[in-house]
């Protein structure tokens, strides 16, 4: 998912799991509209079985480079 957009992320995601953002610049901000930003990292890593777990996705705005 990483590079993608959020709302792209989340389509790819299962209706089921549970995700947690984190803000990629340690800021803190919160994710109010989903197409602003877009995916830098996600944990645990692609292709790994979501059931049970929840995904964290480290994102940034759509504007902002990813470290």
């Amino acid at each position: 998912m990483a590079g993608h957009g959020l709302v792209s992320a989340y389509a790819a995601l299962r209706y089921d799991t549970s995700v947690q953002l984190k803000d990629g610049r340690g800021a803190g901000r919160h994710v109010l509209w989903p197409a602003g930003w877009k995916v830098c990292a996600q944990d645990p890593a692609a292709g790994t079985d979501l059931r049970g777990r929840r995904v964290t996705l480290t994102v940034v705005k759509r504007t902002e480079s990813c470290r």
